[in-house]
C-alpha cells in the first residue's frame, strides 16, 4: 500500500519534515540591488513587454525597485515599493518563474521592509491569483482591508502587512 505524503512525513519526524521544508523554501536573500538599466530588461523578461511597472508616472510617488539576489548572484525577481495619493508603500513583486511555489514573496516583502524601514506595506492581489493570495494570508502579521465594494470596482484584494 502507497502512503500519502503527509503520512511518510509524520511517521518518519521532524527532522524530514524540516529538510523538505528548506529544499521547498528555496534560495537565500542576499541582497536588494538597486534597480538599474538592465532590470527593466529582465523585468519585461518576467512580466513581458506588456508587464506594469510604478516609475515614470505622475500617480506613483516614491518609487523605489530593487533586483532581488540569491547568495550566489542570481536573479530572484523583482521588489518595488510606491505610494499613490490613497495608499502608501503600497508593494509590487515579481518572483522569477523559476522560484516560485518557495515562499520568496514572503522574503522579498520582509527584505524590503528592512532596507527601507517601512512599518508596512500594502499588498492588492488580483483576484485571479489565487495562488498569491494564498502566501499573502498565510504571513504572520497580515490583515485584509479590503471589503467587497473594492473587491468588485478594481478586481483586487487589499492587505496591509506590518513588520514582524
Amino acid at each position: 500500500m502507497v502512503k500519502e505524503n503527509s503520512e511518510v512525513a509524520e511517521q518518519e519526524g521532524p527532522s524530514t519534515r524540516d529538510r523538505i521544508k528548506n529544499v521547498i523554501q528555496g534560495p537565500n536573500i542576499k541582497e536588494l540591488a538597486p534597480f538599474g538599466g538592465e532590470d527593466m530588461a529582465y523585468f519585461h523578461s518576467l512580466e513581458g513587454q506588456d508587464g506594469w511597472i510604478a516609475m515614470g508616472s505622475e500617480f506613483y510617488k516614491n518609487s523605489k525597485y530593487f533586483t532581488v539576489l540569491s547568495e550566489t548572484g542570481e536573479k530572484l525577481g523583482i521588489i518595488g515599493v510606491y505610494d499613490t495619493d490613497e495608499e502608501k508603500n503600497v508593494a509590487h513583486v515579481v518572483v522569477d518563474q523559476k522560484f516560485r511555489g518557495k515562499g520568496l514573496a514572503a522574503k522579498f516583502y520582509d527584505q524590503l521592509m528592512e532596507k527601507l524601514g517601512l512599518p508596512f506595506i500594502t499588498l492588492t492581489i488580483d483576484l485571479n491569483n489565487t495562488a498569491s493570495i494564498r502566501a499573502a494570508e498565510k504571513l504572520p502579521g497580515i490583515k485584509k482591508t479590503s471589503d467587497p465594494q473594492y473587491e468588485r470596482r478594481f478586481h483586487k484584494v487589499k492587505y496591509v502587512y506590518e513588520r514582524k
